[in-house]
């Protein structure tokens, strides 16, 4: 994981302006208008490629009363994304470096169909291991199954600075929600319950990286289902091809309680690669996670 301090804006900032394109304005623009305009460059950087595959490698960790790992899985999929943003598909290769039996590879997919009509942690993880298709119209783009207006109607945002990440300037801009937010559904107490940090690469305005926390806890089914106390996320995006960015990494771990007894305390982590576009006949290889090529 590449990282970098941020900084105010200043006389280093003045340089690193020059060297993007982007940077080069009088006063930097909202943090708001960025994010429009990431939403935008994403969707139209989707719009060049109707399907592609990749790699996926999952590392689900428990973790014993004293925060040690107690029990590691990982897991091998090749995924296959659907055309019109259809959800897509994907099928278990390996279990912790073995070929999966066929039990296991019916137990996955399984398991993935269980995941999308559920809730709680195990549904995050099931949304977290798909990259969030960006579509809509101009003005208002959906982001997965919201629209960017909801989104940014959700938090207070702030341009802290830039920073360099492989080079590339970056925006780095902080988000906290609302206070005062209303909610019923359990996917939108948790968008109410996240602050965090976002870099935005400054040339391609696409998002580089994501940190965030869950700063109130939260229950599901009222507590008797789940009861997340804490909960810790990190993205990170590189570019494959010609402007368009693919997840490399999505990890978060999560804390708290399952039922009114149960201890809770794992973690995902979802590491994407050796993209690969079905139209373009390309091949680009996005994160270090080691996957193997099918």
């Amino acid at each position: 994981m590449t990282r970098g301090m941020h900084r105010p804006l200043g006389p280093a900032g003045v340089i690193l302006a020059l060297v993007a394109g982007s940077l080069c304005h009088a006063s930097p623009p909202s943090p708001e208008e960025i994010i429009r305009k990431v939403a935008r460059s994403q969707r139209a950087a989707e719009e060049k490629l109707s399907s592609y595959t990749y790699d996926q490698v999952e590392v689900q960790t428990d973790f014993d009363s004293a925060g040690r790992p107690r029990k590691t899985k990982r897991r091998l999929f090749y995924s296959y994304q659907s055309e019109g943003g259809k959800e897509g598909t994907r099928e278990l290769v390996e279990v912790d470096g073995r070929p999966a039996t066929e039990e296991e590879k019916r137990e996955a997919a399984e398991g993935d169909e269980k995941r999308r009509r559920s809730r709680g942690p195990d549904r995050a993880a099931g949304e977290a291991s798909r990259p969030q298709k960006v579509e809509g119209d101009e003005d208002d783009v959906l982001v997965g199954p919201r629209r960017l207006s909801d989104l940014l109607s959700r938090y207070t945002f702030h341009l802290a600075g830039e920073d360099l990440i492989d080079s590339r300037p970056c925006y780095v801009i902080e988000f906290r929600p609302r206070p005062g937010l209303l909610a019923d559904k359990l996917s939108d107490r948790a968008l109410n319950s996240l602050s965090g940090v976002l870099w935005v690469d400054a040339s391609d305005l696409q998002i580089r990286k994501v940190e965030a926390r869950l700063v109130h806890p939260l229950k599901v089914g009222g507590g008797l289902l789940a009861n997340v106390k804490s909960a810790a996320i990190a993205y990170e995006a590189a570019p494959a091809r010609s402007g368009f960015w693919f997840p490399c990494l999505v990890e978060f771990r999560l804390a708290g309680k399952t039922g009114l007894f149960f201890k809770l305390d794992r973690s995902f982590r979802f590491e994407f690669s050796n993209f690969r576009s079905f139209e373009v006949e390309t091949s680009s290889e996005v994160g270090t996670s080691g996957a193997a090529t099918p």
